[in-house]
């Protein structure tokens, strides 16, 4: 039997890539290629296209098959109602627990307050420690409390060898955060009292999160986190342990961030860059413990349900990228203290995930993929280089000593910063489209006063950072005179001509000037500069900001600037594309900023809120 001819004009033959490039440079009507071309704050380049990989590397599997573990957070003040949350989110299908310890870096101002080993048993009643996992979250007191920990398992009689706790001591990230390197302890002897007593976790925590949060790239933040990792083997094996028994005290934490690609990549990284350490120490690989805790960099106080989908993404580049346990940080933490509701969207974001996604359903899914395997060979070649620098200057512990991680990561903070004063990194709902009349979320309690405050601290530490705290202080502001005066802070629209022609660069100005606090008085346009200089005078604003239609002339604008001048405007805003040549004239005519793509919108929203608020009159 014959095989069918194709239908005409359809291409039988796979394109190649420089037939796939010719038809991408005609589309790009004479930008260069190089323009699809990004680049991440540390200089990583990601192209738009990768070839299918084809080779057989190594896979980014977790240490057990199936789905990961979903760990819940424990953070409510009072032991007693922290446990009854956490046996509520068992219940609800948790199948593990972080306990997060009050006076914490990673309680953000709340925690669970534990004094004595009365506390804990507290927290932790009729929780069967021998069927779940527990992850502690004690900063420089985990090793105070692994003593209590031991002895509540000898009075529970849980001596089965299974319980699975991991510690999180970090001294090496304590000493990242505040410049001090905790005191020494006799870590071999905590290791024998927890086995033991019948603990199989991990002592330590080479944790990515202080490097995160200071705002770190992806490949900084592996070079850190491998650094660490060799610091505690240093420790265990001078402390006379083997590498084999030093290498199974020791587990991995990364930040999960809404960077799909990078974020993915990251985890599949993580496993490949520590198999190689492990080969270089003479050991046979073996698949680490790798925590994620969604990242709480990208969290936002404004908008808060636009942490949900952050936090989904986070999972979903954690899970498909092999982490062995995930935490999701509630919607709400950034607000205070998150209630019922805000947990059990932080585990059922998991659940779905899991058992509606089917995520868990392929071992790595991300295998093969062009993209993902190129992004995580970069990371691991760029971490490693790091990690060459680190051992260069004696060591993780060395290195943090004389400020060579935290140079690295303070020119990938700073660009970072700026494009977010920009725009150019937008974050929904805080800098890119601010719902002002937004209904507050529930917590428990407030943040406490100063939570998001870095303390005083002396030499080079990393300051832990959420990207949408500069906005967030201008908005604190509006919302401070909005308290004191019932009204918001507000700027007039100058909106020129017919409604339809200015209505894009009127709503791209109420937008921008949303992220701020500072409310747009609109109308329906105006058929002279003189009309809205009249109106302009009786609205009572002191800031105006010129709407005009692209087919405005300049003339128009120059004179709508005279006019609003001469009402009185303390100060003059022209929203919609970079003017060029003409800026100079429209300056000229009163003009203090240009409302458009790649300025700096974070200064400008200062200057304007502060006018609007009458603190500042021109």
């Amino acid at each position: 039997m014959k095989e069918a001819a194709p239908a005409p004009g359809i291409r039988t033959a796979p394109a190649n890539e420089a037939e796939w490039r010719t038809l991408v440079e005609r589309a790009l009507d004479g930008r260069p290629f190089e323009s699809l071309v990004s680049t991440t704050f540390e200089g990583l380049k990601i192209a738009p296209l990768y070839p299918c990989v084809t080779r057989e590397g190594a896979r980014a599997l977790r240490q057990k098959p199936g789905a990961w573990t979903i760990s819940q957070r424990m953070d409510h003040p009072s032991p007693e109602t922290a446990n009854q949350m956490a046996r509520a989110d068992l219940d609800g299908g948790a199948d593990a627990l972080t306990l997060a310890i009050a006076q914490t870096p990673s309680a953000r101002g709340i925690g669970v307050r534990i004094e004595a080993e009365r506390d804990l048993g507290a927290a932790l009643t009729g929780i069967d420690l021998d069927l779940i996992s527990l992850r502690l979250d004690a900063g420089v007191r985990a090793l105070d409390l692994a003593p209590a920990f031991a002895s509540m398992a000898r009075n529970r009689r849980l001596t089965s060898a299974s319980l699975d706790v991991d510690f999180g001591h970090d001294p090496v990230g304590h000493l990242a955060r505040t410049g001090v390197l905790p005191p020494g302890r006799g870590v071999a002897e905590m290791h024998k009292l927890l086995r033991d007593a019948g603990f199989a976790g991990h002592l330590f925590l080479a944790d990515g999160r202080p490097y995160h949060e200071a705002g770190a790239g992806e490949a900084q933040e592996l070079g850190c986190v491998i650094g660490t990792g060799v610091e505690y083997l240093r420790v265990l094996e001078a402390e006379g342990l083997s590498l084999e028994d030093a290498r199974s005290e020791i587990a991995f934490l990364l930040a999960a961030d809404a960077d799909e690609f990078l974020a993915l990549a990251k985890f599949r990284a993580l496993r490949r860059l520590w198999a190689r350490i492990e080969s270089a120490c003479g050991l046979a690989p073996k698949p680490i413990l790798v925590h994620a805790e969604t990242a709480f960099r990208m969290m936002t106080k404004y908008d808060p349900f636009v942490n949900i989908l952050r936090t989904t993404m986070g999972v979903f580049c954690a899970g498909a990228g092999g982490a062995d346990a995930i935490t999701v940080l509630p919607f709400t933490l950034a607000l205070g203290l998150p209630d019922d509701f805000a947990r059990s969207i932080a585990r059922n974001t998991q659940l779905i995930l899991i058992h509606e996604a089917k995520l868990a359903k392929v071992a790595d899914p991300a295998a093969g993929a062009g993209s993902f395997e190129a992004l995580a060979d970069e990371l691991c070649a760029r971490a490693w280089r790091l990690f060459q620098d680190f051992e260069a200057q004696g060591g993780m512990i060395a290195s943090l000593r004389t400020g060579v991680p935290q140079r690295e990561i303070a020119a990938a903070a700073a660009a970072r910063r700026e494009a977010i004063a920009q725009r150019t990194l937008p974050i929904t709902g805080t800098s890119a489209f601010p719902l002002l009349a937004e209904a507050p979320a529930n917590v428990l309690e407030p943040a406490p006063a100063g939570a998001d405050e870095a303390p005083a601290r002396t030499g080079a530490t990393l300051l832990s950072r959420r990207d949408a705290e500069p906005y967030e202080i201008l908005r604190a502001a509006s919302d401070e005179h909005f308290r004191n005066t019932g009204a918001l802070p507000k700027i007039f629209l100058a909106d020129l001509g017919r409604p339809q022609g200015s209505a894009a660069a009127s709503a791209y100005a109420a937008n921008f000037f949303a992220a701020a606090g500072i409310e747009a008085v609109s109308n329906e346009g105006f058929e002279t500069p003189q009309e809205a200089a009249d109106a302009f005078r009786a609205s009572g604003c002191k800031c105006v900001c010129i709407c005009a239609p692209g087919a405005a002339s300049m003339q128009t604008q120059i004179k709508a600037a005279r006019a609003l001048r001469g009402a009185g405007a303390a100060r003059i805003y022209l929203a919609g594309r970079e003017p060029g040549e003409a800026a100079t004239a429209l300056r000229e005519a009163g003009v203090a900023e240009f409302i458009c793509a790649g300025g700096d919108a974070l200064a400008i929203l200062g200057e304007a809120l502060a006018v609007a608020l009458g603190e500042r009159q021109s």
